[in-house]
């Protein structure tokens, strides 16, 4: 469970890796190794969740010349495993370091993992979506998962993730434990039956994972206000199209579609 955690939250599209051979060896090796911890009667291993993802944070490149109020975007990552070597062994050597690390007091140790947890959370769309609900309808951001769905879909969605959550942490957290496998295979059913709520059109826009904001530029060039198609953005100047790619990451062929309504369009919006 905690590899696939971190693995759907570092393999997403924008982060643009480049070496997935060398990801997926990664993920090979664990389990191999945990092969080998079961008939030896010792722990099994796992990644570490939020050390891998502020790793991947901290070998991330982003623009430096993205518009004032657009979200800084990704350029690369820096694929290498050095910079994983040396954390490691300095974890290692860290048990030398025992009568030094008494001193530091527990507050800051749980404060640095509290930093580390909080800020593995930017760029989840579940966690800017939740941002919506205290966030008034001018300020929401130009992303497909907001002006492809209605509002009350868009929040009804969230709302289900966060039920979802809460019974697989209640029953995570409580004697019955041992069950929670079974409730998360119950996820799959009941997310097979959100066919009967939403649309098909609905369900790929709000599944999807972080979508950059859309850039004021092609917005305007496109009189429906929805995601122009690639020979619009072509028309475009380079200027406008800075930080935005026209390939199959940024731009996705199902979000041109002309029959998905862009609703901020069609409505008003207060104020």
């Amino acid at each position: 469970m905690e590899c696939l955690v971190y693995r759907l939250i570092i393999s997403k599209k924008e982060r643009k890796l480049k070496k997935g051979s060398g990801f997926h060896l990664d993920i090979v090796i664990v389990s191999l190794m945990n092969i080998m911890c079961g008939f030896m009667g010792t722990p099994w291993m796992c990644a570490a969740t939020v050390r891998s993802i502020a790793h991947v944070s901290a070998i991330t490149v982003m623009s430096r010349t993205h518009a004032p109020g657009e979200r800084p975007y990704i350029i690369e990552v820096k694929d290498q495993r050095l910079s994983a070597l040396l954390v490691s062994f300095l974890v290692g050597i860290s048990v030398l370091m025992a009568p030094l690390l008494r001193l530091v007091p527990m507050s800051v140790l749980f404060g640095v993992f509290l930093y580390m947890g909080v800020s593995s959370t930017n760029g989840i769309q579940f966690f800017e979506r939740l941002q919506l609900f205290f966030m008034p309808v001018k300020h929401h951001p130009q992303t497909a998962y907001v002006r492809r769905v209605h509002m009350m879909k868009m929040h009804l969605f969230t709302f289900v993730q966060i039920m979802c959550l809460a019974i697989l942490w209640v029953v995570k957290s409580t004697r019955i434990s041992l069950a929670f496998p079974f409730f998360l295979v119950l996820m799959i059913p009941l997310r097979a039956q959100l066919k009967h709520i939403f649309t098909p059109q609905e369900l790929r826009v709000a599944r999807a994972g972080d979508i950059r904001r859309i850039p004021e530029a092609l917005l305007d060039s496109n009189e429906h206000g929805s995601i122009p198609s690639r020979s619009s953005l072509e028309e475009l100047s380079g200027d406008s199209l800075k930080g935005y790619r026209l390939d199959s990451q940024e731009v996705d062929p199902s979000d041109t579609q002309e029959d998905e309504p862009d609703f901020y369009d069609e409505a008003p919006l207060p104020g």
